[in-house]
């Protein structure tokens, strides 16, 4: 398995959805010529923003399919986690046998696992159903509940996960990155997942990103990085108040996953609403939103 790193902006994708809560792959299309303007190095596919878990395990395949018509423009990265390590291993085949660039899966939120032994155990399985495919651990306890040493999980998990790759590494506990980063002479791929810190990730070693934002905020996202690159630090950490700006908007409606929907509604790219349990916006909160996003010069 390749040591190469992912460099760069992946964006966590939205699941474009009808009204009535089907999934809209034909919308994918108008989607995707949105994202090409951003700048980025691939696409997380039926993640956390992209309503993975909310979906059934025919749809996700549907979804990771529409997707790989455009593997030409991104590289793809399909989470096929979830509660059952038996429809995990179903999708991570699927993923494989249509050629997804890689793999990730959560760990499972239904009675979460609270060592690296049952943690690494449940993605070994996961991960060998995918034997040509890279996988990556996706760290996210804030929603998965599942917070587990990831320092512990990379020691035990390359002796037990020939395809391990690295961590999309989403939580604030900077301390445990570094050491992952830094693990084995910065062998693992570790990816920043909180785009309102993502200069943080880039100044422990990390080089690339996995974000909702970057669905509308790659171009700002893509001259920080660049700017952090060319050793302007305090022209990075301007760039990072200004996307600091955004987020605030983005998480003040409902959660991230409603926002940016709701935002790339405002911006001509109608995605659809989400689903339940979450709450799409009224009409009120869509302008009151709209009104925040011009306060800060954003349309």
């Amino acid at each position: 398995m390749t040591s190469e790193k992912i460099k760069g902006l992946v964006a966590a994708t939205v699941t474009p959805m009808k009204a009535n809560g089907e999934v809209n792959l034909p919308a994918l299309d108008s989607y995707v010529k949105h994202l090409e303007k951003q700048g980025l190095a691939g696409v997380f596919v039926n993640g956390t923003t992209g309503e993975g878990l909310l979906m059934t395990s025919d749809e996700r395949k549907a979804v990771a399919e529409a997707w790989m018509a455009y593997k030409d423009k991104f590289k793809v990265m399909v989470h096929v986690g979830g509660t059952s390590y038996a429809a995990a291993v179903d999708l991570a085949r699927h993923a494989e046998k249509i050629g997804a660039d890689a793999i990730s899966a959560m760990g499972p939120c239904f009675l979460p696992p609270s060592r690296a032994e049952e943690l690494v155990a449940f993605n070994k399985i996961v991960a060998a159903a995918a034997p040509g495919t890279p996988f990556y651990y996706y760290h996210i306890p804030g929603t998965s509940h599942v917070n587990v040493s990831m320092l512990d999980f990379l020691k035990l998990g390359e002796k037990e996960i020939p395809t391990l790759r690295g961590i999309k590494y989403t939580t604030y506990d900077s301390m445990t990155m570094q050491e992952c980063i830094a693990y084995r002479g910065g062998y693992y791929d570790i990816l920043h997942g909180h785009d309102e810190t993502i200069l943080t990730g880039l100044m422990l070693g990390a080089t690339g990103g996995v974000g909702t934002s970057y669905s509308v905020t790659g171009e700002l996202y893509n001259k920080l990085l660049d700017t952090f690159w060319a050793g302007d630090l305090a022209g990075a950490v301007k760039l990072q108040e200004k996307a600091v700006e955004f987020i605030r908007v983005l998480i003040k409606y409902e959660n991230s996953v409603v926002g940016i929907k709701a935002i790339l509604q405002i911006m001509g790219v109608d995605c659809g609403p989400v689903r339940l349990p979450m709450r799409n916006l009224t009409p009120d909160r869509m302008k009151a939103l709209e009104a925040d996003l011009r306060a800060i010069g954003w349309i």
